[in-house]
């Protein structure tokens, strides 16, 4: 069904906000039956407690999150050639990586419940997404297995014991970096967290909410040395099993290699020749019940929209898998501009003038850059800008680093990418007000819309007055009739997905530069008509907020929380 892109255009179609959509919904919000934050097994399964002294990523958090290389690929008929990190991984390096990427970093309370706040933002605070782990045995005393990611004990719950990469490999387009890697982490979504409040649209979230945690990963991994690589080419319905996630609740999203030494039973050059890859790839593959969990809410309403896109948008075959992921490099082999799908009308339509933006120099970068770990504790989401000045330095900075370093498995080329971002510039220094395309190719700011009143960019991101506030508001925008022909469905998931992790980015940006940021839904064809005639053919996936933050807030801490499982299973988190 992949190749049938009918199923994505219908699903973005029926999920768009305009003005009569939202004033002829019913929907209301029940808090009563909101969704609690943490998945939690009844069943007794073993628990590891992981260790709170973890070290802390100290590099400076710009050059953290810009210079994550893509995986290269050789032009042999051996397959992929991987960079490899000789740093070996142990429990303390996971924990600081899960961590600074999904761990508790806030809480507060109110008469009602206790709120627990994370590492990176999440639509609403719902936290849809989780975290699991599979890994051979790492030093000092984490056994293999696959691990649920638990940060209300700051803990691995594990569903699975021996080391089941080879049943992860058995799933992939691209085996040999998880047999490689001796630690993965997959990421999923419980559905019904987010579309408590978003209802059908919510499947959109499930790839914001995944991708601004995978840019901490990210950012995390090289600030610590290590290699990490995304992969979207697999057979959904495995890792589901293999993960024990029950069916219509929640699914995989993506699914990342960290590379290091340790334990790399399978180097890549191997696995080239067909014969080696049977050895694992025929092996059985486990089948177990879905055990329980604590139910997140006393009811549930079903949206049978999100899993109609997302069966279409699934794969069902390794060598399906393959085809997604080999099919798009093979069209990016023939020609440099990724299939034109960025870059995809004239350069110069409606363009009234260029503003040339600075090339990134790490080496020229302010003394004043924090490091990584105070920037993921400082970020939150802005809640009200001062409608003040920010410099152009600031946002060229924004704009460059978080482009840069998504190694996406479907990408060969180091600027690859989905995402066009367009932006309305409200009071940013030396910058005339009015809406502009970031340029990527030209690196330049490119003016294709004068006379743009500042309550505009509040207007396109649903009436709020924040975004009025804001000294820039970015759109990040696809072509997604073009994504969806040469990634077929499953280009819809890539498109959002890759939009979350630039987002994801700007947040770090803007507060290692000691600015703010808010994400934000939008009027999804306003924002189209707004850029137009340069965005006639593209479609919003994201909108982030970014200005001077109108109050002080206070800095998150290392906050591994220690909640018993009896905490856990009563009362409301």
């Amino acid at each position: 069904m992949n190749k049938e892109t009918r199923y994505a255009l219908d699903y973005h179609e029926a999920t768009k906000h305009s003005e009569i959509s939202l004033m002829t919904q019913r929907h209301y919000l029940d808090f009563a039956n909101r969704p609690i934050p943490f998945k939690i097994y009844t069943s007794n399964f073993p628990v590891y407690i992981l260790p709170s002294n973890f070290p802390h990523p100290t590099l400076d958090a710009i050059t953290s999150i810009s210079t994550a290389t893509p995986q290269k690929l050789d032009t042999t008929d051996n397959g992929a050639t991987y960079q490899h990190s000789t740093q070996e991984l142990g429990v303390r390096d996971l924990a600081e990586i899960l961590f600074f990427s999904a761990g508790i970093t806030r809480k507060f309370g109110t008469n009602s419940a206790t709120y627990y706040m994370r590492a990176a933002s999440a639509t609403g605070a719902l936290y849809p997404i989780e975290l699991y782990v599979v890994c051979t045995k790492l030093a000092p005393d984490l056994e293999e297995g696959i691990y649920h990611f638990n940060p209300a004990e700051f803990g691995l719950t594990q569903i699975r014991k021996g080391d089941q990469r080879h049943h992860l490999a058995a799933a992939m387009a691209e085996p040999a970096k998880v047999l490689d890697s001796p630690v993965n982490l997959v990421f999923t979504s419980l559905a019904w967290r987010n579309a408590w409040k978003y209802q059908a649209r919510s499947y959109r979230h499930w790839f914001w909410d995944s991708g601004v945690i995978v840019a901490n990963f990210l950012a995390t991994t090289e600030a610590v040395g290590l290699k990490a690589y995304l992969n979207m080419g697999f057979v959904d319905d495995k890792i589901n099993r293999l993960l024990r996630l029950e069916q219509l609740k929640e699914a995989t999203i993506a699914v990342a290699n960290i590379n290091g030494t340790r334990n790399a039973k399978h180097p890549p050059q191997d696995l080239a020749h067909h014969e080696k890859e049977k050895e694992f790839l025929g092996k059985g593959f486990p089948e177990d019940p879905v055990p329980k969990i604590r139910p997140l809410s006393g009811n549930e309403t079903s949206y049978p929209e999100i899993w109609t896109i997302h069966d279409a948008s699934s794969l069902s075959t390794v060598e399906e898998s393959r085809e997604w992921v080999n099919g798009f490099k093979s069209e990016e082999k023939k020609s440099h501009a990724q299939m034109n799908i960025r870059h995809d009308l004239s350069e110069n339509l409606g363009v009234i003038n260029s503003v040339p933006i600075p090339t990134l120099r790490h080496d020229r970068l302010p003394n004043n850059v924090p490091g990584l770990a105070e920037v993921v504790l400082k970020r939150g989401s802005t809640r009200r800008f001062a409608t003040t000045s920010i410099p152009f330095s600031v946002l060229s900075t924004i704009l460059t680093s978080s482009t840069m370093g998504i190694p996406l498995d479907f990408f060969r080329i180091a600027d690859a990418s989905l995402i066009d971002i367009y932006l309305i510039c409200n009071n940013v220094e030396g910058i005339p007000v009015g809406g502009y395309f970031f340029n990527r190719k030209r690196n330049t700011l490119d003016l294709v819309k004068l006379k743009v009143s500042r309550e505009m960019s509040g207007y396109l991101c649903l009436g709020q007055s924040l975004f009025s506030q804001a000294s820039a508001v970015l759109f990040l925008m696809t072509n997604l009739q073009k994504v969806l022909a040469a990634l077929g469905n499953r280009g819809y998931r890539a498109s959002q997905f890759e939009a979350g992790i630039i987002a994801g980015k700007i947040y770090l940006a803007a507060y290692a530069q000691g600015i703010g940021a808010s994400g934000s839904t939008f009027f999804d064809d306003a924002v189209t008509e707004f850029f137009s005639p340069h965005a006639k053919f593209k479609n919003t996936m994201i909108a982030v907020g970014i200005g001077n933050p109108a109050y002080k807030a206070r800095p998150g801490k290392i906050l591994p929380v220690r909640l018993t499982r009896e905490e856990q299973l009563k009362g409301r988190l």
